[in-house]
Parts: C-alpha cells; structure tokens; sequence
C-alpha cells in the first residue's frame, strides 16, 4: 500500500534557494524554475518549452530536461509535477467518529481504485479530514490517480538525472501561483514570464485556507480562463516550484 503525501507533500525538507515545476501543455511541456529574491519573494530564472517528439514523457522529453539542468550549472535539479484533472478522482467519505485513522488509509484505497477500474496497489492516493472532527462522523476528502502516471514521471525525471520533489493536482499550483503573482493575473498578459515575481508569504496564506475537497478542483472563472490561455502551463509550473518554499 502506498499513499500519495510523500509527493504531494514534497518528498525532504530542506533549504531552498530555488525550484522548478514542469506542466504539460498539449504535447509540449513548460518548464519554469524560480529562485529566492528576498526572504518573502521569488522570481522566474528560467521559463523554457520542451517538445515531446516520442511520446508525452519519453526519453526526449528527459534528454531536454537534462540540458535545462546543465545550463544552471549542475544536472542534478529537483522538478515538481502536475496531474490534469482528467487523470484524477475525486470525493468525500464519511467515518464514525471513533473509526481509527488507519482504517482511513484502507477505505480511500479502495474508494480510489473502484473509481478507476484498477487493484488497490496500482492506485496513488492521499487524503485529508474535513474539520476538527468533534461530530458523530468525520468526512475526509480525498483525491486519487493511477500509478502509472506518477511511475511515468519518476522515469522521465531519473532518464533526465533530475530528482522528482512533488506530485499534484495541476489546479491546486494554479491557484497557488495565482494568489502569490505580484500584479495578479493581468500579469500573464502584461508581463514576460521572465518577470513574473512572487510573494510568499500571500502563497501560504492561501495554501492554509485551500479547501481539499471535489470543489478545490473546480477553478472560478478567471482562473479556469487564466489556465486556458498561452501562459496557463507557466502559471501551473510557477506553483509548482513555489510548493518548495511552503
């Protein structure tokens, strides 16, 4: 059995100086590093678009993502990544009170891999409770997707002689992105990626107050927009490198 949170989390703890997320976009992929300006403020170093020319995360992909990495002075980088929300599941389940959170872990597995037709151990999931729990029951949210897409991206990562950091849904770094973009999102049409700069301390306030539940995934308008446009790939790789510093 093997829950998601050692990536969606971030697999170590550690001090950062800088980040990088990578988001598909059709089949190109943007790729957008960040580094440490101030102690409350991060700035885009690097924004490059990769092409996959056989297959979505095959070896080119990871030859590209290996010389993005030398050109910053070392190979061995570390790359957080997003999941569509067409490659994940999603809801709500209800415990007694006094059901003992290891059977949570069991019950989300199962909930999961019903959903995508698959065994429990080819699943990666992770969960959440809704509340203090002082009721009769206690709901906890969960997300899920298949094993398979987390293994493509460890591979594609190892083939570049990177490390992969995290594993989340593409919204989520959305959001975070979009809460911490200095100028907000009129900034993806009148700014350069290369200048994008965000706050901190306006990424974690936001990240303490995001719910973890089915509505997460629905983004308001303006986001949903935002995603769609020529800069929405970027946006999702920014918060994904910003969950370095969360």
């Amino acid at each position: 059995m093997q829950a998601w949170s050692r990536f969606w989390r971030g697999m170590v703890a550690r001090p950062v100086r800088q980040a990088w997320g990578l988001a598909a976009s059709g089949p190109a992929w943007s790729l957008v590093g960040l580094s440490l300006q101030a102690p409350d403020l991060v700035r885009v170093h690097t924004t490059r678009q990769l092409l996959s020319t056989d297959g979505v995360m095959g070896d080119g992909l990871g030859a590209q993502l290996r010389e993005a990495g030398m050109m910053r002075g070392r190979s061995r980088q570390r790359v957080s990544m997003a999941l569509a929300a067409d490659q994940l599941v999603s809801g709500v389940l209800e415990f007694p009170a006094q059901t003992p959170k290891e059977d949570w872990v069991t019950e989300v597995q199962l909930e999961v891999s019903q959903m995508l037709g698959k065994e429990p151990d080819e699943v990666n999931f992770d969960f959440q409770p809704e509340g203090p729990g002082d009721g009769p029951v206690q709901r906890v949210h969960w997300v899920g997707c298949s094993q398979s897409h987390v293994d493509d991206f460890k591979r594609c990562v190892r083939f570049a002689g990177w490390q992969l950091d995290s594993v989340e849904p593409a919204v989520h770094a959305a959001q975070r992105a979009a809460s911490a973009l200095q100028g907000g999102l009129a900034s993806l049409l009148t700014q350069p990626t290369q200048d994008w700069q965000f706050a901190l301390g306006r990424a974690r306030g936001a990240s303490e107050q995001a719910p973890f539940h089915p509505l997460a995934f629905m983004p308001d308008p303006a986001l949903q927009q935002a995603m769609k446009s020529e800069a929405g790939a970027r946006l999702v790789a920014s918060g994904l490198a910003l969950k370095a510093w969360l």
